[in-house]
C-alpha cells in the first residue's frame, strides 16, 4: 500500500509536469464530514467546538450541503431549527437526498431544477430524487416527496 500526502505530490514534479498541476479548493461543509466517532465521543468533541464526526452530524451535514447547493441556484429552502440528539447538536433538515443518477455534482443541479425560483421546500420536508431524466420545474413542498424514476424514463 502506498501512502503519501497529496500536498507533497507537486514537490516531486519538475519541468512541464509541474506546470500542469493545480488544485481545487471547496469549502469543507460541502465536501467533508467524517463519520468516525461514537456518539459519546462526538458529544465531548462538540462541547470543545470541534466537529463531532458522528452518524447524526454526518447525515445533517449532507443535508446541509444539498440545501446550500439548492439555495445557491435560487431555490427557496428553509432551514430547520437546531436540535440535540444524545448530546449531538444538528440541523436536521430539510432532508434532501439527490441520488447521483439525478445530479452527481453541483453543476448538474441546474438540469434538475431549471426554474429554481419556483422551488420552495419547507424546513420539515423530505425530498428524495432518483432518476437521470427527472426535471423539477416547480415545487412547493411541505411534507414528503419521493421521485423514483426508472432509468431513461422522463418525469417532469
Amino acid at each position: 500500500r502506498l501512502e503519501c500526502m497529496m500536498q507533497d505530490f507537486p514537490t516531486i514534479l519538475e519541468g512541464e509536469d509541474a506546470k500542469r498541476v493545480g488544485f481545487t479548493s471547496v469549502s469543507a461543509d460541502l465536501c467533508f464530514s467524517p463519520v468516525k466517532n461514537a456518539t459519546s465521543d462526538g458529544a465531548e468533541l462538540q462541547a470543545q467546538n470541534t466537529q463531532p464526526g458522528t452518524a447524526a452530524s454526518g447525515e445533517a451535514d449532507q443535508f446541509g450541503a444539498v440545501r446550500k447547493i439548492l439555495v445557491s441556484l435560487g431555490c427557496h429552502v428553509e432551514t430547520a431549527s437546531e436540535e440535540t440528539y444524545a448530546g449531538i447538536q444538528v440541523v436536521p433538515g430539510p432532508a434532501i437526498v439527490i441520488k447521483p443518477n439525478a445530479a452527481c455534482c453541483p453543476g448538474e443541479y441546474h438540469r434538475l431544477f431549471p426554474t429554481p425560483d419556483k422551488v420552495k421546500i419547507s424546513a420539515n420536508s423530505t425530498l428524495i430524487v432518483r432518476g437521470s431524466e427527472v426535471t423539477i420545474e416547480s415545487l412547493d413542498l411541505d411534507g414528503t416527496l419521493v421521485v423514483d424514476a426508472d432509468e431513461n424514463k422522463s418525469i417532469v
